[in-house]
């Protein structure tokens, strides 16, 4: 053989396996346990269990959604919900909401599975299951959660190796951000009110939002369960030095009595959410919400590792 070509030919084949290295296969599937069967748990601790991977998933959880997407298993899906904001530009046709779902469109569809959220268990969950279609309910209310959601969507769709990538990536993360906080030791925590709808409704104890504020170094100042409206009076009282306003919120809400007398306004902290689903849903994405929350409000910057998947739409993408 000629020299030269031996050596394109070297050349090329070192290309490949470094390539191979580097490059995480988003479509690779891996193979169900030996038993032949897939055995997982949801977030209302049901056991159910699949004879192989999943190939057809209808999804009326966006968080759900975006997860299957940065596993590779985004072809899997054969229907998504009103609320799926990543990716973007999707094709499935929308089969239902938090309000509702279409039966006879899910039906049509032949899932093996149906994604719901914890929320639309009560209202249409059961309807599905005498269906005889198979529900998982996904809740997280932590990032230990959203890990263990992701572990669960990678082993029904055989993409577990993709999932521990994602939450390895979630823990570094993690460990930026806290190495950031870390940095801040003199600043003391500035106290905060999420202004989630107008009038004042808000997140309180025991939610997503609330927890999100604790990871970005703020002290909610809504201390009541879940999510409620807030009074003016309690808000002048708190005195909140940020003030978080969610996307749909226009900044007009604070220009008038008790938030344009806050500290939060006087002092030109009031900081526009430009995507709540970074910090809303619940899902991998949540990291970037965690410390754009904290880099824009505090002087400091998070520098967070590499989303160890490469995607064709970046986790950041809207942000």
């Amino acid at each position: 053989m000629d020299r030269k070509l031996k050596i394109a030919l070297t050349v090329v084949i070192i290309i490949v396996l470094v390539a191979s290295f580097f490059v995480y296969d988003t479509t690779q599937k891996t193979a169900a346990p030996a038993s032949g069967t897939i055995t997982v748990h949801d977030s209302l601790g049901r056991a159910v269990t699949f004879n192989h991977t999943v190939t057809r998933i209808v999804s009326i959880d966006p968080s759900a959604t975006a997860t299957l997407y940065a596993l590779g298993a985004y072809h899997d899906l054969v229907g998504g919900n009103e609320f799926d904001c990543y990716p973007p530009n999707e094709s499935l046709p929308d089969v239902g909401d938090s309000y509702g779902v279409n039966l006879e469109d899910i039906v049509n569809l032949s899932p093996q599975v149906v994604l719901l959220y914890g929320a639309t268990m009560p209202s249409y969950g059961t309807q599905i299951l005498n269906l005889g279609i198979p529900v998982l309910v996904d809740n997280p209310n932590s990032i230990i959660q959203i890990e263990q959601e992701t572990t669960m969507l990678g082993m029904i769709t055989g993409t577990v190796k993709n999932a521990s990538l994602i939450n390895q990536w979630m823990n570094q993360s993690l460990d930026a951000i806290n190495q950031s906080v870390a940095s801040l030791s003199s600043q003391p925590e500035y106290s905060a009110f999420y202004y989630l709808y107008a009038g004042g409704w808000t997140a309180g104890n025991d939610t997503f939002i609330g927890q999100i504020m604790q990871y970005a170094h703020l002290k909610n100042i809504a201390t009541a369960q879940g999510y409620y409206e807030m009074s003016s009076g309690l808000i002048a009282e708190d005195n909140p030095q940020v003030i978080l306003l969610d996307q749909y919120v226009n900044f007009s809400a604070v220009t008038t009595a008790p938030y344009n007398e806050t500290s939060a306004f006087l002092n030109d902290r009031v900081v526009s959410v430009v995507n709540d689903s970074f910090i809303d849903y619940p899902d991998f994405r949540v990291i970037y919400g965690i410390a754009w929350v904290l880099d824009s409000v505090y002087p400091t910057f998070v520098s967070l590792p590499a989303f160890p998947i490469h995607l064709e739409y970046p986790p950041t993408y809207g942000l």
